[in-house]
C-alpha cells in the first residue's frame, strides 16, 4: 500500500504541483508592473483556477499521452508549467499535445489580465472620489508625481512618470480655464450656471480625474500594499484646507505680557 501511494504522489501529485509552482512564478513575472494578482477575490480566484488547471493538465499529460512513460513525470509537469512563462510570440516548436491542453488556460489568463485591469481602474476610481475641485486634484497630482519619483528612480520609469504628468497637468489647466470662465461669466451677468456650463465643468473636470488615474494606476501597479496608506495621506493633503491657506499666526503679546509672564 505504501508503494502504491508513493507512486501515485510521484506520478500524478509531484508533476502536478511543479506546474503550479512554475506556473505561479511565470503570472508573478509576467504581471510585474501591470497590476496586482490578489487586487481582489475574483482576480485571486482566477489565479488559483489557472494553477489548478495547469497541474491538472500535468497530472493528464502523464496519464494520457503515449509517450509519456519514456520521460520522467517531473519533467513532464515542469513542461506544462513553463507555458505560463511569458514570451513575446508562442514557441513554434511547442508540441501540438501541450497547444491543445492549455487552449483553456488561455481563456482564463486572458480573463484574468481583464480583471487585474479591472481592479486597478475600480480603486483608482474610489481612491479619487474624494476630490472634489481641480485645485485639489493639481496638489494631489504634484505630491504623487514627488512621491513616485523618489520610490522608482530608473530611467525608463521616470520618463513615463512625467509623461503621464504632463498630460494630467494639462488636463487640469484646461479644466481650471473652463471654471475660470463660467464663474466670471456668472458673476457679471449676476446669474447661476446654465445646464450646459455645468456639464462643460464637469466634462472637463471628468477628463482630468481620468487623466489623473492614469498615473495613480501607477503607483498601484508598481507598489505595494503597504503604500495605500502613504497615498491616502497625500490625498488628505490636499484635500484638506491647509492646503489653500496659510497657517495663521500666533497672536502677538504687547512687551508688558511678556515681561509679566518671564
Amino acid at each position: 500500500m505504501s508503494w502504491l501511494h508513493h507512486t501515485w504522489l510521484a506520478v500524478y501529485v509531484l508533476p502536478a504541483a511543479v506546474s503550479a509552482a512554475i506556473a505561479w512564478v511565470g503570472l508573478a513575472r509576467e504581471f510585474s508592473g501591470k497590476g496586482r494578482l490578489l487586487g481582489s477575490w475574483a482576480s485571486f480566484s482566477l489565479m488559483l483556477l489557472v494553477l489548478a488547471l495547469m497541474g491538472g493538465v500535468a497530472a493528464c499529460a502523464v496519464v494520457l499521452l503515449p509517450h509519456a512513460a519514456s520521460i520522467p513525470p517531473v519533467i513532464a509537469g515542469a513542461a506544462t508549467g513553463a507555458t505560463a512563462l511569458p514570451r513575446r510570440k508562442q514557441d513554434e516548436t511547442a508540441q501540438p499535445y501541450i497547444k491543445f491542453m492549455t487552449l483553456g488556460i488561455a481563456l482564463v489568463r486572458e480573463r484574468l489580465v481583464q480583471r487585474v485591469h479591472l481592479d486597478a481602474c475600480t480603486w483608482s476610481d474610489r481612491f479619487l472620489a474624494r476630490i472634489e475641485t481641480s485645485a485639489q486634484l493639481r496638489v494631489f497630482v504634484h505630491d504623487l508625481r514627488l512621491y513616485l519619483l523618489e520610490r522608482h528612480p530608473l530611467t525608463a520609469e521616470t520618463k513615463t512618470i512625467n509623461a503621464i504628468y504632463t498630460e494630467v497637468e494639462t488636463a487640469i489647466d484646461v479644466a481650471l480655464d473652463v471654471a475660470t470662465s463660467i464663474d466670471e461669466a456668472c458673476r457679471q451677468a449676476e446669474r447661476e450656471p446654465t445646464d450646459d456650463e455645468l456639464v462643460a465643468r464637469r466634462q472637463a473636470f471628468g477628463t482630468a480625474l481620468a487623466q489623473c488615474g492614469h498615473l495613480l494606476r501607477f503607483a498601484y501597479a508598481h507598489g505595494r500594499r503597504s503604500e495605500n496608506e502613504e497615498l491616502q495621506t497625500l490625498r488628505a493633503k490636499a484635500t484638506s484646507n491647509d492646503a489653500f491657506h496659510h497657517p495663521a499666526l500666533p497672536p502677538q503679546r504687547r512687551w508688558f505680557e511678556r515681561w509679566l509672564t518671564r
